[in-house]
């Protein structure tokens, strides 16, 4: 389970969890530095949202800014940077929206040529009508959007997703049960 962080009232709902993975998205680069030093400090696992990160541009530099202040992953909808993310030892996950089934090869050969160690599908309604498509074994897939009750984590699992990321605060140490 990803906690997916918007606001700094999420930030410091997540810190009074036990969660250990989060996505920083929607803040500005002012305070990005401070938020991963302190998430880092409570041995949390930080991916920021390049995409989504006021003032923080998607190149060399960029990157380089968030491997250097202990990022320890990343989530783009752009494959063209994931090469340069791995390079700095940074997860990679490249963001994809799926809005139908036409767009669906050239995705797969994008993120195929890419490579990235994760593959954010959104949005995770759309999994039971693509889990026998080729991108659902490209990259392992998390699923991401409209995830609200433990029954959407449950149904995107069992459509083939390593794990889900979501805003919803009641999900972020939500556990399955095991059988």
């Amino acid at each position: 389970m990803i906690a997916s962080l918007f606001t700094p009232d999420d930030i410091d709902a997540f810190s009074a969890t036990d969660a250990p993975t989060c996505i920083l998205a929607n803040t500005d680069l002012r305070s990005l530095e401070s938020l991963v030093s302190a998430l880092r400090e409570q041995d949390r696992f930080v991916f920021v949202n390049l995409d989504s990160i006021a003032g923080l541009a998607s190149d060399a530099g960029g990157i380089d800014y968030l491997a250097g202040i202990g990022v320890d992953g990343t989530v783009t909808t752009r494959g063209t940077i994931i090469s340069r993310v791995q390079s700095r030892q940074m997860v990679a996950v490249q963001k994809l929206f799926v809005t139908d089934r036409l767009n669906l090869p050239r995705a797969t050969q994008a993120v195929a040529s890419a490579q990235p160690g994760y593959v954010q599908i959104m949005p995770a309604p759309v999994l039971p009508f693509i889990r026998d498509e080729p991108i659902m074994a490209v990259s392992p897939v998390l699923a991401g959007g409209f995830i609200a009750t433990p029954h959407d984590v449950i149904a995107a699992l069992a459509c083939g997703a390593t794990g889900v990321s979501t805003s919803a605060r009641a999900l972020w140490t939500y556990k399955k049960e095991r059988k």
